[in-house]
């Protein structure tokens, strides 16, 4: 099967105009500028030529002569003088800001001297300038292989391996670094290896690991006069100490190391000035890991009577875990009451009351904390509490006005995705809301608004509900033309338009788009996006058989934006689409002659050219065209497949046709076309059984259901003597062939002779 006949088209909706761009090459020579280096600006002045002096006679004797060793050189030395010749010129070139040129001259001076670790020194710095990592770390590599005990390097390695996110071999090298017998176990440097190793295998989930690590950092810290650090590594540990130490004291805590998490946590509390809060939550972790519940909660109170927020919602599933392994959970509610009484102002504290109130049916109690704390706000964490309250207890109205608060906050759409992605797969409740809200939207005035009807279309349309979807875009669009807010009548106007004409082109309701479309060109505030909506109006009208309103919108689209290369591509494209070969022709080589470097759409346009001779009866014209194609592309897929079936069509090259749709199945196995076309190559070769499992898996695909498969299937039935399943398909394929948008009369005569044979 040739992919044009029957794959339809489909024009990009966003239209870009990309400028020229204009590169011109000249023979002037060109060095490279390293990161942060000047001079490379200068212009190459010409090098004076040396004067040659000649010694007097009288005043030398002998004739210079060049050297010749009094014994031979060996191979080995004659590698090391090479070797040495290139270094001393990469070191000339870097000296005259031509990188480029010294880094291949460092790279031509370790081929002689793969030994070198000088030479991979320089290797490493050099290409890490160029932005070669790959090439750094490898020759990274080769220097830790020849000086193990070089730690510096090794932790080099390990940082821009974590910066690649291969962190197994960043510890692995990091772990070398730590290991070196030649690190002084006290140095600023060796405490800063552990800190980042301790990162690393808290990423990776190696916790026992990274508190064997952060015990070296927590006694740097606490015992800093042990240490001999330099200034620099000093003050990168000291500028985080607060939350380091939290953070070390965590890592003790879940390693189980209780006595030095508690030490980390009280040098945290001191970093923070007068928190004791703070200290006290963390006390309460401890407590709590070593089983002690109610000194745990007792500790956690403290943290409570500060009214500190900095544990955000933990704090308190902290104090529902402690209940619970005291088994005095109902204990939770009065609790949480008695804070939130002190501490009114903390929404994190009411919303996880609220959630309380839910989860135990009390609705009311529930609700109005929810809302006392959202008040006049638009806070997402409340609206969402607030959604899923109403959904549990079915109050629907409530719940539309809720989402219809939570689209105009800002990122609310973001913030529910995962919520309204559960209810979409909830048929039942999807089916009960849009029966609500049609009750709400049938009243005056209606009890939905754009941004309700348009989040209960998008979950209809989720949903499977397509009839419901299309009845709420529709609502919406109509209530976003006539807000009173410019923004809803442009921006979400055209959002809603957007997610509409996707549902109608799935429904292949293209009637119903292009009045859609009509309307929204005559919409001021969408101006901007006029030519766009015009190009997507064209495309609908001939998708729904009206072609003169379809070329007349194109030619006002073209009017008004004249170098749009896509616009002249449609107009070629509606005559190719209405069966006009002779005006598609025209138009597709018009196209090819006035945008020859639009190479991806040129290629596009001239498989329609092909197809076009081939339909209009000049097989040889569209043959050319293709064979035109394979020699510019020769292992092209669609080249491969659409060429192979014209020669299978005509009976000729069909050794050939078999290899090049060979090709084309090899890159697209379920390829619904190219397995049509292998089993109709086949079919001509007389392998008739071949050809039937062929075309059998094209026809179970999505599409299958083209006349053209099943004719060609009928056809191997027939040729199989499988007489009634052949005139049943031929049936199926005269049926599909008349009900098409575009009939192709040929081919329905072609079935109608067969069926009455």
């Amino acid at each position: 099967m040739s992919g044009f006949p029957k794959t339809t088209i489909l024009l990009v909706c966003q239209f870009l105009l990309l400028p020229a761009l204009t590169v011109s090459i000249g023979l002037t020579s060109v060095s490279a500028k390293m990161p942060g280096k000047k001079g490379s600006e200068k212009k190459t002045q010409k090098q004076p030529v040396p004067k040659v002096f000649s010694l007097e006679v009288g005043i030398a004797d002998d004739v210079v002569l060049p050297l010749v060793p009094a014994k031979p050189r060996t191979s080995e030395e004659q590698k090391k003088i090479d070797s040495a010749a290139w270094y001393m010129t990469g070191r000339l070139r870097e000296a005259r800001n031509d990188f480029v040129g010294a880094y291949e001259a460092y790279k031509q001076a370790m081929e002689y001297n793969p030994n070198s670790i000088e030479i991979y020194r320089v290797l490493i710095r050099l290409a890490s300038g160029l932005d070669k990592t790959d090439e750094a770390i490898k020759f990274a590599q080769k220097a830790v292989e020849l000086d193990p005990e070089d730690y510096e390097l090794m932790r080099k390695l390990g940082l821009h391996m974590a910066g690649q996110g291969r962190f197994e071999d960043a510890v692995m090298f990091l772990e070398k670094a730590s290991d070196s017998p030649t690190i002084n176990k006290k140095s600023g440097v060796y405490v800063i290896i552990k800190h980042d190793q301790a990162n690393l295998y808290e990423r990776l989930g190696k916790n026992e690991e990274a508190a064997q690590c952060w015990e070296v950092v927590f006694s740097a810290l606490t015992k800093p006069d042990d240490y001999t650090f330099e200034l620099n590594s000093r003050s990168q540990l000291e500028a985080k100490q607060a939350k380091l130490f939290e953070r070390i004291g965590q890592s003790f805590l879940a390693t189980d190391r209780l006595k030095l998490a508690v030490e980390a946590f009280n040098k945290a509390a001191e970093s923070q000035k007068g928190r004791p809060g703070i200290l006290k939550y963390h006390l309460a972790q401890v407590y709590f890991k070593s089983k002690q519940y109610q000194q745990a909660l007792d500790s956690l109170q403290s943290y409570f009577d500060e009214q500190l927020q900095s544990k955000g919602r933990k704090a308190y599933e902290f104090q529902a875990e402690i209940l619970t392994a005291l088994n005095r959970s109902d204990e939770l509610i009065p609790k949480l009451e008695q804070l939130a009484e002190k501490d009114r102002f903390n929404r994190t504290l009411h919303y996880y009351l609220a959630e309380q109130y839910g989860a135990a049916g009390q609705f009311d109690e529930a609700e109005k904390t929810y809302l006392d704390s959202i008040g006049n706000s638009s806070d997402v964490e409340g609206l969402a509490g607030l959604m899923s309250l109403y959904k549990k207890n079915q109050k629907y109205d409530k719940l539309i006005t809720t989402l219809s608060n939570i689209l105009q906050a800002s990122d609310g759409i973001q913030r529910i995705q995962p919520d309204l992605q559960k209810m979409s797969q909830d048929k039942e409740f999807i089916k009960t809301l849009i029966a609500e809200a049609q009750k709400l939207k049938d009243k005056d005035p209606p009890g939905v608004d754009v941004f309700s009807g348009f989040i209960i279309a998008k979950l209809a349309a989720e949903a499977g509900q397509k009839k419901a979807a299309s009845e709420f875009y529709q609502f919406a669009m109509n209530a976003a033309e006539k807000h009173k807010k410019p923004q809803v009548r442009g921006n979400w106007a055209m959002l809603i338009l957007h997610e509409y004409s996707e549902l109608l082109q799935e429904e292949n309701q293209y009637g119903e788009l292009a009045e859609l479309l009509q309307k929204a060109i005559k919409n001021p505030l969408l101006a901007p996006r006029r030519i766009n909506l015009m190009a997507i109006l064209a495309e609908a009208r001939e998708k729904n058989g009206e072609t003169e309103a379809a070329l007349k919108v194109n030619e006002a689209a073209r009017q008004a934006a004249p170098r749009f290369p896509l616009l002249d591509f449609q107009h070629a494209w509606i005559y190719y689409h209405s069966r006009d070969w002779d005006k598609a022709i025209v138009q597709l080589k018009e196209f090819i002659k006035k945008y020859p470097k639009q190479k991806e759409r040129v290629y596009q346009v001239k498989m329609m050219l092909s197809n076009s001779y081939v339909q209009q009866g000049d097989i040889g014209k569209g043959e050319a065209v293709m064979e035109e194609l394979l020699v510019d592309d020769p292992e092209n897929p669609s080249i491969n497949n659409d060429l192979g079936y014209l020669y299978a069509d005509q009976g000729k090259n069909l050794e050939q046709a078999e290899k090049m749709i060979r090709i084309a199945l090899k890159s697209e196995p379920n390829n619904m076309a190219y397995l049509d076309s292998m089993g109709w190559v086949l079919f001509k070769r007389q392998k008739y059984k071949e050809a039937q499992e062929y075309l059998e898996r094209a026809r179970k695909l999505p599409g299958g259901g083209d006349s053209t498969i099943l004719d060609h299937l009928a056809d191997c039935y027939h040729k199989l003597n499988k007489t009634k399943e052949a005139t049943e398909l031929w049936k199926k394929a005269l049926e599909e062939a008349q009900q098409a948008t575009s009939p192709d009369t040929k081919l329905i005569e072609q079935l109608q002779e067969k069926l009455n044979q």
